[in-house]
């Protein structure tokens, strides 16, 4: 499946790439957060950060539904 590149989004969160601060992206349900993430999973990782660095979380994804508390996502991770 061929996704629209995000690109007016992708260039307001490149600059934030390297901060060292956590970056949250919201909207509704359907807007294509998901896909952007993954496109900006796919340039960090094309900058050389190890796949093992790379967490991520489907909460919709049944296998996560145990981490549902602070305590539980740093034992996950």
């Amino acid at each position: 499946m061929q996704f629209i590149k995000r690109e007016k989004y992708l260039q307001l969160i490149r600059r934030q790439y390297d901060i060292d601060l956590i970056k949250v992206i919201t909207g509704v349900r359907r807007a294509g957060k998901s896909v952007l993430l993954s496109q900006i999973k796919d340039e960090i990782r094309d900058r050389g950060v190890k796949e093992d660095h790379i967490i991520e979380i489907n909460f919709e994804d049944l296998s996560f539904e145990k981490i549902r508390s602070s305590v539980k996502l740093n034992d996950y991770i």
